[in-house]
């Protein structure tokens, strides 16, 4: 019986030894493969999931090695190339907007200058002095370039002195302003409400006699803020009207790019594409324009 017995004993230690080295190569098979597979996998989920930071650590000295230093290069660059093309978008909407900016009508300079000339031909020293400060204001906010936001109470002090200014030239022009007190701080695009009232003026106001009144609201409602500027101007037919609207939702071209369309693309690069520049009959006779600021979360 003793060959039996080694022969048995040898056998129950071969066995052994084979499931050992089975046990040992199932291990480093799911260190060295599943493993490395597995983090493969989680760093392009986190890629999927739009984390172009996310890196892999190299732990082994095989193959996946490889896959991982080019993985790790690969996502560099594709972060490296968002953050450019985020940038360079960022300048382009800011190049934008001093460009939008840029194009206020510089007759009222003109009319400003000659209106001090008739003044002083007058030797009316009030008058003179009132405008001169009046316009110092303006130009002082208007040619501040470092910043393209600025509060709504600093854009309606603008208004005050446009306004101001075009009441001394235009003696039946009268104005009104109601602002809410807890919309003052609000930040919205510089120079934004002077265009609105420049063609309130020279459009609607200019264009019919008699009495002109302009009136300048702003309320906070549920998603944000609404500010409304109203005259008793010519205004304009329902099919005018719907001209106008179609323009505004038309894309730029040669003809495009001033006035109430720039108005309302500030509006939407500021607030976002809920927000939008709306208009409507005014009830006092005219064009109710309405800046609508869409504020989530706020």
């Amino acid at each position: 019986m003793q060959p039996i017995t080694n022969s048995r004993h040898l056998f129950y230690i071969s066995t052994g030894l084979l499931l050992a080295l089975s046990l040992l190569a199932a291990a480093l098979l799911y260190r060295n493969v599943q493993v490395p597979i597995r983090e493969l996998i989680r760093g392009v989920q986190k890629l999927k999931r739009g984390d172009y930071s996310a890196r892999l650590s190299a732990k082994t000295n095989n193959e996946f090695q490889y896959l991982f230093l080019q993985f790790n290069h690969m996502t560099e660059e594709i972060q490296r190339l968002i953050e450019n093309v985020f940038a360079e978008k960022l300048r382009v909407r800011e190049a934008t907007l001093k460009q939008l900016q840029s194009q206020i009508n510089p007759h009222f300079l003109y009319n400003s200058f000659a209106f001090i000339q008739s003044m002083a031909q007058l030797d009316n020293r009030d008058a003179i002095i009132a405008v001169t400060q009046h316009l110092s204001k303006y130009y002082r906010y208007t040619t501040r370039v470092e910043k393209q936001t600025g509060s709504l109470e600093e854009e309606m002090a603008l208004i005050r002195n446009y306004l101001e200014i075009h009441a001394m030239k235009m003696h039946r022009l009268q104005y009104a302003i109601d602002i809410a007190p807890e919309l003052l701080p609000m930040e919205l695009p510089r120079l934004l409400l002077q265009p609105i009232v420049e063609n309130a003026i020279i459009h609607g106001i200019g264009m019919k006699p008699g009495a002109g009144i302009i009136r300048i609201a702003a309320e906070k409602t549920e998603t944000g803020a609404d500010i409304v500027v109203d005259d008793n101007g010519a205004g304009l037919d329902p099919d005018g009207l719907a001209r106008l609207r179609a323009k505004l939702l038309a894309t730029m071209d040669d003809e495009m790019g001033c006035g109430l369309w720039n108005i309302r693309q500030r509006v939407v690069h500021q607030f976002g594409a809920e927000s939008d520049l709306l208009l409507d009959a005014s009830p006092l006779g005219g064009l109710r324009v309405t800046i609508r600021m869409v504020q989530h979360g706020q």
